[in-house]
């Protein structure tokens, strides 16, 4: 999608037309995300960056508040939040009782997001690995992290 801006110059009274490109936002949470972006990114020739390099904090409510603050931009088309669930559904099973779940936090942040048009979650399950893994091989086996692969 391309949006078009007609300027009109002083001299001449002439359109100028000038094209914006969408500005897309991922949140990740990996090195295998951001491999897989840029390689995405050069073999289909995108003009676009991927900044930060890699997250800094990989929790998920530091994740969501990117996002959240990301989707006030208005130059901002859209934010793509990709989730490996692997990592959520371990750290669920490892959660001392009484205490919120991380699988009940990420329900919490995703329905935050809903109402949201800018704001895509993209859930992996359970992780990209996986889905990489499906191109090379093929396997009806549960996995439950990237590393069972071996």
């Amino acid at each position: 999608m391309t949006i078009t801006l007609i300027l009109k110059t002083m001299r001449k009274n002439k359109n100028i037309s000038l094209s914006k490109k969408p500005v897309f936002f991922f949140v990740i949470d990996g090195k295998c995300e951001y491999w897989y972006l840029q390689l995405l990114k050069q073999h289909e020739n995108l003009n676009v960056n991927l900044e930060p390099k890699l997250p800094n904090k990989k929790k998920l409510k530091d994740q969501f508040e990117s996002v959240k603050n990301l989707s006030k931009d208005n130059e901002v088309e859209k934010v793509f939040w990709i989730i490996d669930f692997d990592t959520i559904l371990k750290e669920t099973r490892e959660c001392k009782q009484g205490n919120e779940t991380p699988l009940r936090k990420f329900q919490k942040l995703c329905d935050k997001c809903k109402n949201n048009k800018k704001i895509h979650v993209i859930v992996n399950n359970p992780c990209l690995e996986y889905w990489f893994l499906q191109h090379f091989v093929q396997t009806a086996k549960h996995y439950e992290s990237y590393t069972q692969f071996n």
